[in-house]
């Protein structure tokens, strides 16, 4: 707005004008198609083969929520289409085993969720009769739906006026308003970004006036999922600003800063420019402490953004000078903002892996000894070859203490393990798993370079280790351990259908073309 509080641009409001009329689907009684699927085959989410579309539902929209955290749309369709076939009703998915679940979710990653989805279809299913909750308060009382994915399915499925943010809402929220801060901010994520988002949602149904018009603007699904794709699309962080077919490029604050930021570091006006220069150096944008400052701002993010939108209008004048600077500064506001996050160091792990084949008697498959990984903490309840952790960094940092603590985030040099040391964890930890005399048994260091598998948060370093047992194995394919956990020999065709992760078909992959 200017100073006598008029706004510069168009009213939020209108942006409505032009929305979707395809009206939200009604959501199917999920208990009376429950009472179908008992005496009938096809299920409630009707998938038609010849156009692999799926009838729309607030389970399936739950579904989509969980699997798109963390995981791009185009890794996602697939998966989800052959969950709702396998799974197309909250019944089925908690009558699901846990192999199943797995089995359906390998190679998505970040496996909890698919456990936390089960666990709340369970939930869902003796507490509401397999309905989904239809309110924001409710739906969070449910396994692994938080605030986010609560206003999503309220939204979305049932119409309710309630705001959705994600990190692309708010990227489009710190363009519209000027917000110097990062979109990870726990102020812009969790509290006043909501508030934001909130404001836009209902600019909505105020300025409907009529049912027809109501109808026309748009469901709070329709808006929220629009922000998300502009977030997506024309505002993303490649996104220019000044796209004609950017439907919020008239909206933008963050653009007007870029020229005006623009027009005074160029301006011959060498006292303004310093005037301007001198208070941000002296705080007058929120870093003074004895000043107030703006709550969504991070501390020195307005000094932040002006610096870097400064640098970024003279870097691309430099390269081309021929482009006017009124652009080459309003694409300089956009690209700086929101401002980038801090950066956080992956924990860095060694593993040293034992892959050991065999037969089972009586059996001609191949077939590798799996364990399966404690119920909680990362990949859990997950089959894997078994290791042993002989470094991690989360370790050495404690070691070096806090001055060196901060150089270690900077750049973790992770060390090469003396190949007997990995060895002897392993005998030790085999030994727990099969008869003395079988665990002992030599087995061959891979001494190529070792496999790198990365995690959100973590970074695994294998070096891998192979026997082949070559008489046969009289056990059972799965036992129980002393420690509570499970192992078995697994050939491939067991390993597909408990869903292995990608880490594990690393491995194998390694071992087969020795």
């Amino acid at each position: 707005k200017k100073d006598d509080g008029s706004n510069d641009g168009k009213d939020i409001r209108s942006f409505f004008g032009g929305a979707s009329k395809v009206k939200r689907q009604k959501t199917t009684n999920e208990s009376e198609e429950e009472k179908k699927e008992e005496s009938e085959t096809p299920s409630s989410m009707e998938v038609k083969e010849e156009s692999n579309t799926i009838e729309f539902s607030a389970y399936g929209v739950w579904v989509s929520e969980i699997m798109l955290q963390q995981t791009r749309v185009e890794a996602v369709i697939k998966y989800w289409i052959k969950w709702m076939d396998s799974f197309p009703t909250v019944h089925s998915l908690a009558n699901a085993t846990p192999e199943e679940v797995n089995a359906h979710w390998a190679g998505l990653g970040f496996y909890r969720r698919a456990r936390l989805l089960h666990a709340g279809a369970k939930r869902v299913v003796d507490e509401y009769g397999g309905i989904v909750p239809n309110n924001v308060d409710e739906l969070m009382k449910v396994e692994g739906i938080g605030r986010y994915t609560a206003s999503a399915i309220a939204s979305i499925a049932y119409g309710v006026e309630v705001p959705v943010v994600d990190g692309n809402v708010c990227r489009v929220l710190s363009r519209l308003t000027g917000i110097a801060n990062h979109i990870k901010a726990p102020v812009m994520k969790d509290d006043l970004g909501w508030e934001l988002a909130e404001k836009i949602v209902k600019a909505r149904s105020s300025s409907a006036s009529t049912k027809a018009d109501d109808d026309n603007l748009g469901t709070p699904g329709e808006v929220n999922q629009a922000l998300m794709e502009l977030g997506a699309t024309y505002c993303s962080p490649a996104g220019s600003g000044i796209d004609a077919n950017d439907p919020l490029v008239e909206f933008y604050v963050s653009t007007r800063l870029g020229r005006a930021i623009g027009h005074v570091t160029n301006s011959k006006d060498g006292a303004t420019r310093d005037r301007i220069e001198e208070l941000v150096a002296k705080g007058a944008f929120g870093t003074d402490k004895n000043k107030s400052r703006c709550r969504l701002c991070e501390l020195s993010g307005a000094s932040n953004a002006f610096y870097s939108i400064s640098d970024r209008i003279a870097a691309d004048l430099s390269t081309s000078p021929n482009v006017k600077l009124e652009t080459v500064s309003a694409i300089a506001g956009h690209a700086c903002l929101p401002i980038p996050p801090p950066k956080k160091a992956k924990r860095e792990e060694v593993l040293a892996v034992a892959v050991i084949s065999s037969r089972i008697a009586d059996d001609d498959q191949l077939r590798w000894l799996m364990v399966k990984r404690p119920s909680e903490g990362l990949l859990a309840g997950q089959w894997e070859f078994p290791n042993v952790e002989v470094w991690t960094s989360a370790k050495a940092d404690v070691k070096k203490g806090k001055k060196d603590k901060a150089k270690s985030k900077a750049a973790i040099e992770v060390p090469i393990i003396d190949p007997t040391k990995r060895s002897k964890a392993l005998d030790s930890f085999i030994s727990g798993i099969l008869d003395e005399p079988i665990a002992k048994k030599k087995r061959k260091q891979i001494k190529d370079a070792p496999i790198t598998h990365i995690f959100s948060h973590v970074c695994h370093t294998m070096w891998i280790e192979y026997n082949h047992l070559d008489e046969d194995i009289a056990l059972n394919k799965r036992w129980k351990l002393e420690n509570g956990r499970e192992a078995g020999w697994m050939s491939e065709d067991d390993m597909k259908d408990v869903g292995i992760t990608s880490g594990v078909h690393k491995i194998l992959a390694k071992v087969k073309i020795m």
